[in-house]
């Protein structure tokens, strides 16, 4: 009798590109029945539970915000996904990334949050002091929504533009500059599968990146960082972006959906590595038994791209 596949379902945007192309092709030799999940589509909630019942599992490889309701109504089916839905508020959350290094005792830039009232956050800018002063939006994908200020009077008249065309003015972290390379490592299942660093003549090292970056040894002191990070974080899939000042490493932040294409040549290993780490745990897991039929209150996605 034949083994029955391992049924994965894969959250998209719809991209018919080199990733999905790859994701296909190593699903296949792995021996794995693929099923691409369209988020960008006009929503309709009974073709997507339809779409959602054969998986065993849901992997999300969309960064957008509004995988968000989707994700957490899979969970309430009894679907079993490789990273939850919690992970984007407590983690994912560039304030609630740093609160959770300063409880876990991980060195990470000094950070604090800026109120939403201009006012107050002029306040409080004045009394963090750290200038030149990095701002970013605590939801931000690609490293949109991240300025450097090198005095109080730039950091407010960066708020001010951004809040002038954002309705929900988003809450703002400002945290201390630290002029470094940006060191990222891809760690799946705790494991560390990949460690780069990422130049640029700008001073934002993280974001979009083309071309080949170069790999780095990570040595005893920072795997041990990173397995604390990991500990702390629980994100199955991510990418760790650190900061190196003098000989200390700083934890910048923690990203899910991490990005594969920094090496090349690395790319379809990486997925391999996922698929590897999916059919482990599904292996290990029971399946849940489905939950009643969850109604989304909304008859259509309509939301932004701001993770």
């Amino acid at each position: 009798m034949m083994k029955k596949k391992l049924v994965v379902g894969m959250l998209n945007t719809g991209k018919s590109g080199l990733e999905e192309r790859l994701f296909s092709r190593v699903a296949k030799r792995k021996g794995v029945k693929l099923v691409m999940i369209n988020l960008s589509k006009r929503f309709n909630e009974k073709e997507f539970e339809k779409e959602i019942a054969p998986c065993d599992v849901v992997y999300n490889n969309a960064g957008e915000e509004f995988v968000l309701e989707p994700l957490k109504a899979i969970e309430e089916y009894g679907k079993q996904v490789v990273d939850g839905s919690k992970l984007y508020y407590y983690t994912e959350d560039k304030w609630m990334c740093y609160v959770k290094c300063r409880e876990h005792g991980i060195p990470t830039p000094k950070t604090t949050l800026l109120p939403s009232n201009l006012a107050l956050a002029k306040a409080e800018l004045r009394e963090f002091g750290q200038w030149p002063v990095v701002l970013k939006r605590i939801y931000g994908m690609e490293g949109k929504f991240v300025e450097k200020a090198d005095n109080l009077a730039e950091a407010l008249a960066i708020l001010r533009s951004i809040w002038a065309k954002d309705i929900d003015k988003l809450p703002f972290v400002a945290q201390e500059y630290i002029k470094s390379y940006a060191y990222r490592v891809t760690m799946i299942g705790g494991k560390i599968v990949q460690a780069v660093i990422k130049k640029s003549r700008h001073w934002k090292c993280t974001g979009v990146y083309s071309g080949d970056c170069e790999k780095f040894r990570v040595d005893k002191k920072l795997r041990a960082l990173l397995g604390k990070v990991y500990r702390a974080t629980r994100i199955n899939i991510c990418g760790i972006y650190l900061l190196k000042r003098g000989k200390e490493w700083l934890v910048l932040e923690v990203n899910t959906e991490p990005g594969l294409v920094f090496v090349r040549a690395e790319y379809e290993k990486l997925i391999g590595c996922i698929f590897d780490f999916i059919l482990k745990t599904a292996r290990k897991r029971k399946p849940k038994k489905s939950k009643k039929t969850v109604r989304i209150p909304v008859a259509q996605l309509h939301l932004r791209k701001i993770r």
